[in-house]
């Protein structure tokens, strides 16, 4: 079990715990800003094109790497590592979800980074829900019609970023833990998140 995360939202009397189960990933926390705590896990084994010649045994032994942002600020949290793989198709998001709060939706978004280290693209995702505190579930997203090379990407950074709560009231996330993030994973400073929007999931 990792990290924990108490609801400040008005409408919710008790502050409860988040945690992060680990599920067989060895995750582990790699910074902490403010009440959020920053986990990194190993994701899926890399998939994609590889030397033609070379054909090794499954599972690769290159992982992509999650990196989450468990903001106790919010109503709702990352129940166990979650992330976004690569592949010839599109990127797909494994998002593993726990209400702490009575909400209505959820904004989950990610930034991509390549097998470089070099930054990929800004994705996002909104799910309607109609989930109570205690609830867990999981969505897994996909986005298409990327110029990135999708089958280099190796590391995403993900966190929650709005939610609507049970009486329509919305919580924004504070983006100095994603900067903590972000410079955890490429050692520049953050400059903030670009002017255009986010690619929506499909469906979106």
């Amino acid at each position: 079990m990792l990290g924990v995360a108490a609801v400040l939202h008005p409408s919710v009397a008790i502050a409860q715990e988040a945690r992060v189960e680990s599920g067989g990933w060895d995750a582990r926390v790699v910074g902490r800003d403010g009440a959020a705590v920053i986990h990194e896990a190993d994701g899926p084994p890399l998939d994609g094109p590889r030397e033609f010649f070379y054909r090794p045994s499954p599972p690769f032994d290159v992982s992509s790497r999650w990196v989450l942002v468990q903001d106790s600020t919010l109503g709702v949290a990352f129940s166990q590592p979650s992330g976004v793989k690569g592949g010839i198709g599109g990127y797909v998001g494994d998002f593993y979800l726990g209400a702490l709060a009575d909400v209505r939706a959820v904004e989950v978004r990610a930034l991509v980074f390549n097998i470089w280290g070099e930054y990929a693209g800004h994705l996002a995702v909104t799910v309607l829900v109609d989930r109570g505190a205690g609830e867990r579930w999981e969505i897994h997203p996909s986005w298409g019609g990327m110029t990135a090379q999708l089958h280099e990407h190796r590391t995403s950074i993900v966190w929650i970023n709005r939610v609507m709560f049970d009486d329509e009231s919305i919580q924004e996330a504070d983006l100095a833990p994603v900067g903590r993030a972000w410079e955890h994973v490429t050692g520049t400073d953050f400059e903030g998140l670009a002017d255009e929007p986010p690619i929506r999931a499909v469906g979106q």
